[in-house]
């Protein structure tokens, strides 16, 4: 069965082109009843990365997700926020490894106001970081372990794959960026200046002469920076994915590679060899991302696959098929059958139907907020237990400081002598950082010390005892000294 042909637009300079039913690029080329497909850019999606245990069915899993992408990311509730995910591939057994996907809708169709009013839906729209996977699957590299990395004028990100499996991305500096970051350093350029320049003289200083020293040391720290990155994500894959090693690098710029570009890598990553993508054909008038995206989504059609549709812009409903067109055709139909109070009958009932199903979805909305508000709730109120908790040990630990102190001031009224003593005592204490926590009068000018080691070492006691023999008191003894969760605790009698 033929593949369906592809009617893609990007959103952001319009620019159309149809990838037809055998996978060729055609610009001008007018077909029937296509699939309308577009992305996103990079950096209007908001990612993030997380652990859940493996106990979820798929609806809770689905509402899981959402609340944790509210909760951690801080997601304004206020807002109408389209959703997505994948699970990843991971060594950790009886853990999901979740990679999210975000975008607020109202930001992006107000973004993207201009394009969206000459088109009337979008069937397909695609994360761009996902669709270099079309390249396995149409057998156009081979599975390995792979990074693509994808510099534009407004777009630059890196992605990882594992055997033709998405891993991660990163958002890398792009043209533009360079461009704001140089004006810093007073030179003054443009994205096409700059892509020029590494098109041509690459990363190699002889290339560049004297008064260009500044702009070469600049792209230079560039992509010394870039290849760590790489080199930094590489090695923190291995424990999670089995990343062993970087097989390959796929470079793009335009669709090129910079000279001199493999003297970059090399410090960082010994194992890679660079490659251009130069496995599909490309125009010069159409971006690299959005060819792949095109295949990506013709791919997905095929499988019927709409895991990781992100579409808001959905096709309407032909009227005929929508719960006021079969009205229409019920009423049109029967008009010469029935009176017009029976259709007033049948008009209140679809307005109370409609009314109905407004309510309806304000209650999911509603409900859906609720449940992020109770887990936050939840949240809190477990903080308020650590807290009561931890107040409960503060106040028993003040009362028996409360004690202590009394027993001290007890002694100290009933015979002066015993100032002296005290003083020796708190000051020894402090100086091998023991701690009292009860005294009592146990004979004649006898006390006994509850104490404890606070650096949990068992020799501080004894040389606690020996200081106080060394004093000139008449006897200093203790009972076993015990070890009690990792700290040293026994009694200590002092005769004076």
């Amino acid at each position: 069965m033929a593949k369906k042909s592809v009617q893609f637009i990007n959103l952001s300079d319009k620019h159309t082109f149809v990838l037809t039913q055998e996978s060729q690029l055609q610009t001008h080329t007018k077909v029937k009843k296509p699939v309308i497909g577009a992305r996103l850019f990079y950096q209007d999606i908001i990612t993030h990365s997380f652990k859940l245990e493996k106990k979820y069915a798929a609806q809770e899993l689905d509402l899981t997700i959402e609340l944790k992408m509210y909760e951690d990311l801080g997601l304004d509730t206020q807002k109408i926020y389209k959703i997505a995910y994948i699970q990843k591939q991971t060594n950790i057994e009886d853990i999901l490894l979740i990679e999210a996907f975000a975008f607020d809708i109202e930001l992006i169709k107000n973004k993207y106001a201009s394009t969206l009013k000459t088109i009337k839906h979008i069937d397909f729209l695609c994360i761009p970081a996902l669709t270099y996977e079309t390249l396995y699957n149409r057998h156009l590299i081979q599975k390995s372990n792979d990074v693509f990395i994808y510099i534009d004028e407004d777009e630059a990100f890196l992605t990882f794959y594992k055997d033709g499996a998405y891993i991660s991305s990163k958002k890398i500096k792009s043209l533009q960026d360079m461009v704001k970051e140089l004006k810093h350093k007073s030179i003054h350029t443009t994205p096409q200046e700059i892509k020029e320049i590494l098109l041509t003289k690459g990363i190699t200083k002889e290339q560049y002469d004297l008064r260009e020293y500044t702009l070469y040391e600049y792209l230079q720290t560039i992509f010394e920076q870039l290849f760590s990155t790489v080199h930094n994500l590489a090695l923190h894959g291995r424990s999670i994915y089995d990343f062993q090693q970087l097989d390959k690098i796929y470079f793009s710029l335009d669709g090129k590679i910079i000279p001199s570009l493999q003297n970059s890598i090399e410090p960082f990553i010994e194992s890679a060899t660079l490659h251009p993508m130069d496995m599909i054909s490309i125009d010069k008038n159409t971006n690299l991302i959005d060819l792949l995206s095109s295949y990506y989504i013709q791919d997905n059609i095929d499988e019927d696959n709409y895991a990781q549709n992100i579409t808001f812009f959905k096709k309407k409903t032909p009227f005929y098929q929508t719960e006021v067109g079969r009205f229409t055709i019920a009423v049109c139909a029967s008009a010469t059958l029935i009176s017009i109070y029976p259709l007033y009958q049948q008009y209140q009932f679809y307005t109370l139907q409609k009314d109905t199903q407004v309510m309806q979805e304000r209650l999911d909305k509603l409900s859906s907020a609720s449940k992020i508000l109770q887990n936050q709730y939840k949240n809190i109120k477990k903080e308020i237990d650590t807290y009561t908790k931890d107040q409960k040990s503060i106040n028993t630990r003040f009362s028996k400081l409360q004690n202590v102190t009394n027993t001290l001031l007890s002694l100290k009224s009933e015979d002066t002598k015993y100032t002296t003593i005290l003083l020796t005592i708190n000051d020894l204490l402090q100086k091998y950082n023991l701690t009292l926590d009860h005294a009592k009068q146990s004979g004649e000018h006898m006390i006994d010390l509850e104490i404890y080691s606070k650096k949990n070492r068992r020799d501080t006691i004894a040389l606690f005892m020996q200081a106080l023999l060394s004093r000139g008191y008449k006897d200093v003894h203790s009972n076993e000294i015990k070890l009690d969760d990792d700290t040293y605790k026994c009694i200590v009698t002092v005769q004076r």
